[in-house]
């Protein structure tokens, strides 16, 4: 098996175009992001330089990690990692390095900085906002799997039935249905409890005539899904009800014919908030459009008014825009998306 030679090449030119020869990935996440799911996470470290790749982890994974990776070097080390790079390079003769400084431990960046390595700032978070083809088509198949989980479990939506178990139902549709883990804590939400955008499910039982919401998404290969819809249970949907959903998808639907490559995140965000603040609902949309997505469920590209930089293509990010009446019910509808260069396309 060999690491991928898009991601590899794109970083090698991230590399150039900041004046390093060799970048030191701790995160666990960026390291899955080059090797995949092989190690268990704050036992290894990735260093890829212009001309190498190596892997600096125990001894235990070294048989099969050769095996597997046969392009890249592996220097066992069961104690002091951060010391045997320094040593490794020391051996290479390497003197441009970075590691970041966001994500790095403490220790291991003293011993770096001594080294003269230098600081920077998410330069793999930066390299994952542009997915390649094969991302997208992992994150198709978390979502069809996503999408799917959800349909089957709406017969068991019904009254006596609480949040608590009806996610545990979507849960385990969702692992049926191939599912390897989920994209965040899934939230099912009833009645009141749909106001709150970041509500965690308890033991709230549903009842006729009120309000339901899902927040769900599978992941399949280290990607996410991330989708919301809600709807009222019950045959009298009160008229407020009608209307802010009513609103919500108009602007979620506004947003996707309109957003258009090279446009910022705020401005996509604004295309979809005009909706709900020429509504007089303004104030009750409390969160930003969208967010990135990928590997974790919230990465850059952020579709918010405090992002200025252009969206550009094949990043993707989701949009979700909502409103919330407290104490009475909330509504959001959301889908992920992918840009390209004449427009967003739904990932499904």
């Amino acid at each position: 098996m060999k690491i991928n030679a898009i991601k590899l090449k794109n970083l090698r030119n991230l590399l150039k175009k900041n004046n390093l020869e060799g970048l030191i990935i701790s995160d666990f996440t960026d390291t899955k992001y080059f090797l995949g799911d092989f190690f268990h996470e704050d036992e290894s470290i990735l260093l890829i330089t212009l001309k190498h790749i190596i892997v600096f982890s125990r001894s235990l994974y070294e048989g099969s990690f050769k095996q597997k990776y046969k392009e890249a070097l592996f220097v066992s080390e069961d104690k002091n990692r951060p010391e045997a790079l320094v040593k490794k390079v020391k051996k290479l003769n390497l003197k441009k390095l970075a590691f970041d400084e966001n994500k790095e431990l403490y220790s291991a960046a003293k011993i770096y900085l001594k080294a003269g390595f230098k600081e920077s700032s998410s330069l793999i978070s930066l390299l994952r906002i542009t997915k390649t083809e094969e991302e997208l088509k992992l994150m198709r198949k978390a979502t069809k799997i996503s999408m799917q989980a959800y349909k089957n479990i709406q017969k068991y939506v019904k009254p006596g039935i609480t949040e608590i178990e009806l996610k545990r139902k979507l849960e385990d549709e969702m692992a049926r249905l191939g599912g390897q883990g989920f994209s965040f804590e899934l939230m099912v939400s009833f009645g009141a409890n749909t106001a709150n955008p970041h509500h965690v499910c308890d033991g709230t039982k549903l009842t006729k005539n009120t309000a339901v919401l899902f927040d769900w998404g599978a992941k399949y290969q280290e990607y996410c899904a991330d989708m919301t819809r809600c709807f009222w249970f019950g045959s009298k949907a009160p008229k407020e009800y009608k209307t802010i959903l009513s609103l919500v998808k108009r602007a979620h639907d506004k947003a996707i014919k309109e957003a258009k490559c090279k446009m910022s995140g705020a401005q996509i965000d604004n295309i979809s908030r005009s909706i709900i603040d020429q509504a007089g609902y303004g104030k009750y949309f409390t969160h930003r459009t969208g967010h990135g997505i990928g590997m974790q469920d919230h990465e850059l590209a952020d579709i918010s008014q405090l992002n200025n930089e252009p969206i550009l293509e094949n990043y993707c990010f989701s949009i979700e825009p909502g409103i919330y009446l407290e104490g009475k019910y909330g509504v959001r509808w959301e889908d992920c998306f992918y840009m390209t260069k004449k427009g967003i396309i739904q990932i499904k």
